[in-house]
């Protein structure tokens, strides 16, 4: 081989052993900085996440009692669903009875940088949930039998229990003329 003249395969196998090493040491210093999100320190004040199963839905419908609700499915890794959040903050600070469920797609394990992004976007005063299933598609599958885990998914539930689906970022025209048709 013409790359490695001159070099014996002991001392070949050794140095592609150590680029190796320093590749994987590489790659785990990334991902910890990562799963740390040292870029956000925050005041990680412990937000109440639920776990988010099988039945949840049913659950959560049910518990509203013919009221009008905002269903929304999130991740942190999802920029758009962080930037929707400022939606919600606005319409929350006009809307004081506004309620909103949020539902984070990552598990519930990771549940320090879930709260990290929750205190960041300010989200105080909603309901949290966050997929506690190993297997997401189960759990979507449970929301709509077609979801594939686009998101932000935002469900507008009428006091019949029915909802509206908007896929992508929901503006907030839509989500106040949604609100003003169940005013009164």
């Amino acid at each position: 081989m013409s790359l490695r003249k001159g070099i014996s395969r002991k001392r070949f196998l050794i140095i592609i052993l150590g680029i190796a090493i320093v590749s994987g040491v590489a790659s785990i210093a990334v991902a910890e900085f990562y799963e740390t999100d040292t870029l956000y320190e925050t005041d990680t004040r412990e937000q109440t996440l639920k776990p988010f199963q099988k039945e949840s839905l049913a659950g959560i419908v049910e518990s509203r009692d013919g009221k009008p609700f905002v269903l929304a499915f999130w991740s942190v890794y999802c920029g758009i669903c962080v930037k929707e959040m400022e939606v919600w903050r606005e319409i929350r600070d006009q809307y004081p009875n506004f309620d909103l469920v949020l539902v984070t797609t990552d598990p519930i394990e990771n549940e320090q940088r879930i709260n990290q992004v929750l205190e960041r976007e300010d989200m105080k005063g909603f309901e949290i949930w966050a997929f506690a299933d190993p297997i997401p598609a189960r759990l979507r599958s449970v929301v709509d039998s077609k979801w594939r885990g686009e998101l932000p998914r935002v469900h507008l539930y009428d006091p019949d229990g029915t909802a509206n689906v908007h896929m992508g970022m929901t503006g907030k025209k839509v989500v106040l003329d949604w609100l003003a048709s169940h005013e009164g």
